[in-house]
């Protein structure tokens, strides 16, 4: 938008912008004489975003001569670099000196307007110090996100000079007002706002319309749909289309789900099936199953999928893939209309299955020996878009020695996705924590409704695929910061939602999460004390403690005379000088117990910090390699480890055969260990401590 039509759009929701626009040098000067040097000139272009860069900005001008002179010189470089259809400048007061700041928002085709606030002027894009907020913002939204921002630590006194905060939250609640009003409005871009100890100026705007941008809905949840999923993991019955002999898909899935109460094969072509009557059809079954899984071809899928609605079926499963993953949009349109017409869900099609523990529902069509999951039913909950890492969560909650309550492969999630299940889980008393994985978000807004209420009582922990995608061209400087990645981010805090990014290659930051969760007794705080045998390990330990925003336990009087009356006897040093400074530095954290550590020493000193007042969570970086440590400290470990009353996270440094023995011991006797990743998941753990207490017994 030009000049003018900006103003009106932004002075029509109290924001306010410096300047005139005019056309030619006698219009600069005259515009300049009125408003009174110095003056800033800039040239106007839609397809100019970072002026600075190409000499399309003058700042501080200060008599006539000097503008004349500024104007032609800017007319030159520009029509150099392209850019020779300017014909239009704006002229402005120069500002006095502040802090700059942009304030800006886009339509996200998920989630609607975001708007964003932080870091301004010409380096914005790459400080990246920005927070973006969903929606129409309250003021307590925009306080948190500039506290994620160094921007709010700067208008918050930072160095002893307070600006006006205030005014900058009221900008910002009126940016968002204006993008949720008007949709056709794709971008603003306000950089820099100049924050002044009482009020600010704008002293550049840019405004992008377009086609009015369809504002996505948080529809709300379907009371059928929330049934139909209750039926389906509550079932007592079911139907498996296409079931056969056992290696086949079919077959895999009709074994899986012997513990259900009633089952009904359905094969035209058998008449019995792994000790099971086959019957033809849905006709034929001599009760309406609870649950209808499919496993045959695409046609045959949407043929049966309306003989079970029509008959009263409840829920369905559907495995079959060859639907709009592959083009047929018109097969899977016909399924989502038919559940609607019938009001009967499905989880599919194109998943890997449904696993409940505690109902015996298990549809996972992976023969057992080719994959390892839980036998035990459990407080956890897993819900996942992309069949293979649900698969690789499931192999690791085995091989952690973990339970599962509930397992979902959402598939095309055409029916109910993840928002639907999550409410779910959610309200099931049997699930205690719920990990998701997710690649794509198509009802964003609902998902994070959903996500507000279920995590006002338990955690959700959440590993997201495709955050760190380029961005591609943009108008803006909001634009480039403000994409998917950004908006999806700012879901996940206004959910409550544990957002896992940096380690997002590697699914077991959420499986060691819970590991620590539900095996380790909760910590009060996130003081955590190191203790290492072998001082290097110690030091990387705690610089990852503090990296991680935790903090270094600072033990108290009595834990160091209780640390030096141990270790006082194994100081080796020539003089007693020496001695006594290499004693005054023992009890510091992290706490080295040398190369000749014993057993006893080693449990000795992992007492005497659990017992410290000041420590919250006990970290043990070990290396069993050394010769001092008996073939029986595991034993000893675990006899310890139930007397002690705080968290004790065992890494075992090393990848020795011996090293790999000890942990596979250790894990056989009821102790998990760690190596990477280790310390995101103790922070996560440790927050999720603090946050939901009444949750985890002491």
């Amino acid at each position: 938008m030009d000049f003018e039509d900006s103003r009106k759009l932004l002075d029509s929701y109290g924001i306010p912008i410096l300047g005139r626009v005019v056309d030619s040098l006698e219009g600069v000067l005259r515009t300049a004489q009125d408003i009174g040097y110095p003056v800033v000139m800039k040239a106007q272009s839609q397809n100019i975003v970072h002026k600075t860069d190409l000499g399309a900005v003058r700042l501080n001008l200060r008599d006539p001569e000097e503008l004349a002179a500024a104007y032609e010189e800017m007319l030159s470089r520009l029509e150099q670099a392209g850019h020779a259809e300017v014909d239009e400048f704006l002229v402005q007061k120069m500002a006095d000196p502040g802090y700059e700041m942009l304030i800006g928002a886009k339509q996200d085709q998920v989630f609607g307007s975001v708007t964003m606030v932080g870091h301004g002027g010409k380096y914005v894009e790459l400080f990246k110090d920005v927070a973006p907020g969903i929606g129409l913002l309250a003021r307590g939204n925009v306080r948190r996100m500039l506290g994620r921002t160094m921007a709010g630590r700067i208008l918050n006194g930072y160095r002893g000079t307070y600006l006006d905060q205030e005014a900058v939250i009221d900008l910002t609640i009126k940016v968002s007002r204006l993008m949720v009003e008007n949709p056709q409005i794709h971008e603003i871009d306000l950089n820099p706002v100049i924050v002044y100890e009482d009020g600010f100026a704008i002293v550049d705007a840019r405004v992008i319309k377009g086609d009015a941008s369809p504002h996505p809905v948080a529809s709300g949840l379907s009371e059928e749909k929330i049934q139909s999923l209750r039926n389906l993991f509550g079932l007592k019955s079911v139907a498996i289309v296409g079931a056969s002999r056992t290696g086949t898909m079919g077959g895999i899935i009709l074994k899986n789900c012997s513990r259900i109460p009633k089952v009904f094969p359905i094969n035209p072509k058998m008449e019995s099936v792994q000790g099971y009557r086959c019957y033809p059809d849905f006709a034929s079954l001599p009760e309406t199953p609870d649950v209808a899984v499919f496993a045959v071809n695409p046609d045959a899928t949407v043929a049966g999928f309306e003989d079970f609605c029509k008959m009263g079926g409840k829920g369905a499963i559907i495995f079959t893939d060859g639907f709009s993953e592959v083009g047929r949009e018109d097969l899977e349109n016909r399924l989502v209309a038919l559940s609607k017409q019938y009001k009967v869900s499905y989880i599919g099609p194109n998943c890997m299955g449904v696993i409940d523990k505690h109902s015996g529902l298990n549809t996972m069509f992976i023969a057992e020996h080719r994959t390892d999951t839980p036998a035990e039913a459990g407080g956890v909950g897993i819900i996942s878009q992309s069949g293979g890492v649900g698969l690789e969560l499931l192999e690791m909650f085995k091989a952690g020695g973990l339970k599962i309550g509930k397992w979902v492969s959402c598939g095309n999630a055409s029916s109910v996705g993840v928002p639907e299940i999550l409410h779910n889980m959610g309200q099931d008393p049997n699930i205690k924590i719920i990990g998701i994985y997710l690649e794509g978000v198509s009802e964003g807004l609902k998902l994070m409704q959903i996500g507000q209420e279920v995590c006002k009582h338990k955690p959700v922990i959440v590993i997201k695929g495709g955050m760190s995608g380029g961005a591609e061209a943009t108008l803006s400087h909001t634009a480039s910061l403000a994409g998917s990645a950004e908006a999806f981010r700012a879901c996940s805090r206004r959910a409550g939602f544990y957002l896992i990014e940096d380690l997002t290659e590697d699914p077991k930051v959420l499986v060691n999460v819970v590991s620590m969760l539900t095996t380790m007794p909760p910590a009060k705080g996130d003081r955590v004390g190191v203790v290492s045998v072998g001082g290097g390990a110690a030091i990387l330990l705690a610089d990852q403690v503090t990296e991680n925003g935790m903090e270094l336990a600072c033990f108290d009087t009595r834990t160091k005379e209780r640390l030096k009356e141990l270790l006082k006897d194994n100081i080796r040093v020539p003089n007693e000088e020496e001695r006594q400074v290499v004693l005054s530095g023992i009890g510091k954290n992290p706490l080295d117990l040398y190369g000749n550590c014993d057993d006893e020493r080693l449990l000795a000193a992992l007492r005497i910090v659990d017992q410290d007042p000041n420590t919250d969570i006990v970290l043990a970086a070990i290396y069993l390699q050394v010769p001092y440590l008996s073939e029986y400290i595991n034993e000893k470990l675990v006899d310890l480890n139930r007397e002690l009353t705080k968290p004790l996270v065992i890494s075992p440094r090393g990848f020795s055969r011996y090293v790999a023995r000890c942990r596979e011991d250790l894990f056989s006797k009821g102790i998990t260990t760690y190596t990477m990743p280790m310390m995101k998941p103790m922070q996560i753990a440790l927050d999720i401590w603090g946050r939901y207490r009444k949750s985890f017994k002491e």
